[in-house]
């Protein structure tokens, strides 16, 4: 039976052509606490990151580095849709300390594959992929709505394995 999914996964679902997926993946806040971590380990720039998850999109971010004397307090509007462009992007608006988000962006202290667009936070979610699997899988994401409730991000992700047209007609 492993064998039969590992196929199935490793040629990109290719064999459940067709295949439409809607799901629902409510995240909760200690996860994406623990992920941040993951992420930020080894990362000289930034001692502690916290994020507390509000209602409506919105996400408070306690952040904390060496390069600036005070503690980051971040308030962030998270965008409804993920952008799937050549790399998936979760973009989120920053609504107050613009001048400081605006400095830890020019102290470089976010990790690779994080960034500040003027007022707007960018993380590119295709950088923190490390398996070709990974990526392959992130591929067959055909869409992504963000909401979130106090403590929680609610994915509402469609996955689709698309038909491919035959050649010979």
């Amino acid at each position: 039976m492993e064998q039969i999914f590992r196929r199935v996964i490793d040629g990109n679902f290719s064999e459940l052509k067709g295949l439409i997926v809607a799901a629902s993946i409510p995240v909760p806040e200690y996860l994406i606490n623990e992920l941040i971590a993951g992420l930020l380990k080894g990362n000289r720039n930034v001692t502690y990151c916290r994020a507390r998850i509000r209602p409506q999109n919105r996400v408070s971010v306690e952040l904390k580095t060496p390069l600036l004397p005070l503690t980051l307090n971040l308030k962030l509007k998270l965008e409804e849709s993920l952008d799937l462009g050549a790399s998936p992007k979760i973009r989120a608006w920053l609504e107050n300390n613009v001048l400081l988000g605006k400095l830890g962006s020019f102290f470089d202290i976010f990790p690779a594959g994080i960034k500040i667009d003027g007022n707007q936070f960018v993380i590119d979610m295709g950088s923190f992929l490390r398996s070709p699997e990974q990526k392959r899988l992130l591929g067959l994401i055909k869409a992504v709505e963000i909401q979130t409730m106090e403590g929680q991000v609610i994915l509402a992700v469609k996955i689709e394995a698309k038909e491919e047209k035959s050649s010979s007609q």
